[in-house]
């Protein structure tokens, strides 16, 4: 009985995990059958070690247990498009029994027959208690268990899948290593590499990507909170952080692009008041980790909060919503995310998203005009930019190019209009990041632009969107290359001309983007600990270190 009752399990949830394995396309790669073998295979070796009688009651648990994990699984994909994931179960974790009984009465009902996978998943699910009764075993056993054709295939199989899955199993185990990062783990995310193709793994990466985060939050927690200055000049009395996102450099006039996308922001470089920098790159092409990095430990503004300066954070993508708990929040930003530490970095933040990013900066002149003035202030503003899908980062009635300006390039209709949108898009971008800076134009203020990363837009990649793989040359080209620029308004030009000097001698040296708060610690001039005359662009003292984008490529060893 030992044997069937082993292969029983085995087979009711390798059934579980097929049916919830790929929900996209309805097929199966050859990875995607050798991983839930293995798995299954190894839960099932594993309680059949057990005594007789607490080894049924186990299996029948165990196994219940992986057909459930298989019908959330597929439920949420089915309901919200996305399988189990770390985002998914930070949602869970951050909802409480109110939420919880809304959502069941909301959500779940007879509804979720009409799906077929749902509907077998939840036949499978009571159809498995039922056989293990002692007639309905003895009967299964007979007929197919105790075949040896059955027995020899089966080993075969099993054999050979453990084989192939050797690499994947030991990578998805990376996940447990003690220096395994928050990084790696959106990264993992965004990549969505063939390590997780059962609802098993993807549970217990969502899991631990959650306890990763939690750890993570409490490391930038401590350090920063315990982050002071020595002292402060106040050097540059108003400064601003503008944060672009999906930027594509190369698909700037400034850059040298064809089309005028930019043309408000090259008449101020034409007119001396903006510095454009030529080889500035970010260490990933995904927000979240951008922002880790920009941000640097500890958080930035809470060195400028206690040098006396007014910081605000005003985005468009990075809100609360319900995230105040006490779980952290791997969704968009975890840092970002928790209310405790907002609240220590930001004098004001905004709370919700606008349609438009000209909506988001005119949300900000309002608080400004309407708040009591500051005489030092640091606003960080990001923005929505030209973030997928790109139609919807600009107003129709400020669409400019159209598909006619691509009848050149080698692109299908729909490629075409892609790249047109995106275009429209980094022009009213331009509009957009002129406004911001209309408002500085009587400070003395200086304004500094980056963007988070860059984005592919059929150009030496004939791709759309970012690759999440291991960067070439030209894939970094289009990514990891961002553009950056200072402005300086006349009043802190002529403050600070040995600034501006400093900035003017600097445009071409190498950056990364973790170095940004170096910048900002000179031009405030606070002095503490964590300040390095050496990570300081302006600085003759500047030295580039080697600038490792996707967490281990050095991008200046790609050719």
């Amino acid at each position: 009985m030992r044997f069937a009752q082993t292969i029983t399990i085995f087979i009711f949830s390798l059934t579980a995990c097929l049916l919830s394995s790929d929900m996209t396309t309805g097929s199966l790669s050859f990875h995607q059958l050798t991983s839930p073998i293995v798995t299954v295979f190894v839960l099932s070796w594993l309680t059949s070690l057990l005594p007789q009688i607490p080894r049924k009651i186990t299996q029948i648990i165990v196994g219940e247990a992986v057909i459930l994990l298989c019908v959330a699984d597929c439920y949420c994909y089915m309901n919200f498009g996305s399988a189990i994931s770390p985002q998914l179960l930070s949602v869970v974790l951050n909802t409480d029994a109110r939420e919880a009984g809304e959502f069941i009465s909301s959500f779940i009902g007879i509804g979720i027959f009409k799906q077929w996978r749902m509907t077998l998943l939840i036949i499978l699910f009571f159809a498995f208690p039922i056989a293990f009764i002692p007639k309905i075993e003895g009967l299964f056993s007979k007929r197919l268990i105790l075949n040896k054709y059955f027995k020899i295939t089966a080993s075969i199989i099993i054999i050979l899948s453990i084989i192939l899955e050797i690499k994947p199993t030991r990578d998805f185990l990376k996940i447990f290593s003690s220096d395994y990062k928050i990084q790696d783990v959106e990264s993992q995310i965004f990549r969505q590499e063939n390590t997780k193709n059962t609802s098993i793994h993807r549970v217990i990466f969502a899991f631990r990507a959650n306890k990763l985060t939690e750890r993570d939050l409490e490391e930038i927690k401590q350090c920063t909170i315990a982050a002071n200055v020595d002292s402060c000049s106040h050097l540059s009395p108003h400064i601003v952080l503008v944060i672009g996102e999906s930027y594509n450099k190369h698909h700037s006039s400034l850059y040298g692009y064809p089309l005028e996308t930019t043309p408000l922001q090259r008449k101020r470089l034409e007119d001396g008041g903006l510095f454009l920098f030529n080889d500035v790159v970010t260490h990933w092409n995904i927000t979240s980790n951008a922002f880790i990095e920009i941000f640097s430990r500890p958080l930035f503004p809470i060195l400028f909060r206690r040098a006396g300066y007014h910081v605000t954070f005003f985005s468009n993508q990075f809100v609360f919503k319900r995230f105040g708990k006490k779980k952290a929040n791997i969704s968009g930003n975890h840092f970002l995310s928790n209310k405790a530490l907002s609240d220590s970095i930001f004098d004001y933040r905004n709370s919700r998203t606008r349609h438009y990013d000209m909506e988001l900066i005119k949300e900000f002149a309002r608080y400004k005009s309407e708040t009591v003035s500051e005489p030092y202030t640091f606003d960080i503003i990001h923005l929505i930019g030209q973030h997928f899908e790109y139609e919807l980062r600009y107003p129709k009635n400020e669409t400019y190019f159209t598909e006619s300006e691509y009848i050149n390039r080698q692109l299908n209709d729909e490629e075409r209009q892609f790249v047109t949108h995106y275009d429209n898009a980094t022009l009213y971008n331009d509009k957009v990041l002129d406004s911001v800076i209309r408002m500085f134009e009587q400070e003395e203020a200086v304004v500094i632009f980056i963007s988070d990363h860059g984005e592919e837009v059929y150009d030496d990649e004939h791709v759309k969107g970012r690759l999440f793989q291991r960067p070439t040359y030209s894939i970094a080209h289009q990514e990891y290359e961002i553009p950056m620029w200072i402005w300086c308004s006349e009043k802190y030009k002529l403050a600070h001309n040995e600034i501006v000097e400093q900035i003017k001698k600097s445009l071409d040296k190498p950056f990364i983007t973790d170095d940004i708060s170096q910048l900002f610690y000179y031009l405030a001039g606070i002095n503490c600990r964590w300040y390095n005359d050496r990570n300081n662009i302006l600085s003759i003292d500047y030295q580039c270190r080697p600038r490792i984008i996707n967490g281990g490529v050095n991008y200046d060893n790609l050719h």
